[in-house]
């Protein structure tokens, strides 16, 4: 039998991992009709095992930080250990259950869209972060609304990265088969997999960061890219245009 929600095979492989099924692993299937298989380990890396761009973000987090889409948490405990107030937050009820468990002290079940609280120092979005805002509308909305949780000087830390590298480009943009469905090449379809159960496809925003940039200006945010992968992923650090945040 499928899965109803498009993110249960992602939560029912992280509660079999956490409980003991260390060989767990996913099937992400994208719009280009590509499989991947990915180990579930990898959600519970521990900071040795962090990326390089992972290590540049978390040197960039400073005062209270929000985790939004904090997964299991492992970027949350390591600002935890390091003396930061960290909020962490997911859509999924097992995420947040493990966060809680794994010792992450503020682990809450919260959507950023609809996230009520006092300004933060730091958003931090993590591995693809702005993929939950599915589109460039929902980018856009996005940064419309996310000043009320950005304190005065505040900065919003994200990464992105390509589905597919296009030509020889140092920023390469994301190639993603739509059939005209979509107006930007980044805006995909992802269905997750998972014991041979298929969940119901939904969409993820890949961003090239010229794209970023761009949107990013337009609702008032100065964009520096940070870091980039030879693969055409980077890190961005968006702070309110003028060095303030409303």
């Amino acid at each position: 039998m499928a899965y109803s929600d498009p993110r249960e095979p992602h939560a029912r492989a992280l509660c079999d991992f956490f409980g003991g099924e260390t060989d767990a692993k996913i099937v992400v299937h994208n719009s280009l009709g590509e499989r991947e298989e990915l180990q579930v380990a990898v959600f519970f890396r521990a900071p040795e095992d962090f990326f390089s761009f992972e290590r540049a973000a978390l040197e960039l987090c400073r005062g209270r930080v929000l985790d939004v889409g904090a997964g299991t948490g492992v970027h949350s405990l390591y600002l935890q250990e390091q003396g930061l107030e960290v909020c962490a937050i997911d859509v999924l009820r097992e995420a947040v259950e493990i966060m809680r468990l794994g010792g992450v002290r503020d682990a809450r079940l919260a959507d950023i869209a609809e996230f009520r609280e006092e300004p933060f120092d730091t958003i931090l979005m993590m591995m693809n972060g702005i993929g939950i805002l599915g589109t460039l509308d929902g980018l856009d909305r996005f940064l419309r609304d996310v000043p009320r949780l950005l304190k005065s000087g505040g900065q919003i830390i994200l990464d992105s990265g390509p589905a597919r590298v296009v030509g020889e480009s140092g920023d390469a943009a994301v190639e993603v088969a739509l059939g005209g469905q979509s107006t930007y090449h980044g805006e995909a379809w992802i269905t997750l997999e998972y014991k041979g159960e298929k969940g119901p496809p939904f969409r993820e925003l890949y961003a090239d960061s010229e794209t970023l940039t761009r949107h990013a200006a337009g609702a008032g945010f100065e964009c520096e890219i940070i870091f980039r992968d030879e693969l055409g992923g980077y890190l961005a650090q968006l702070t309110r245009a003028g060095g303030l945040s409303t």
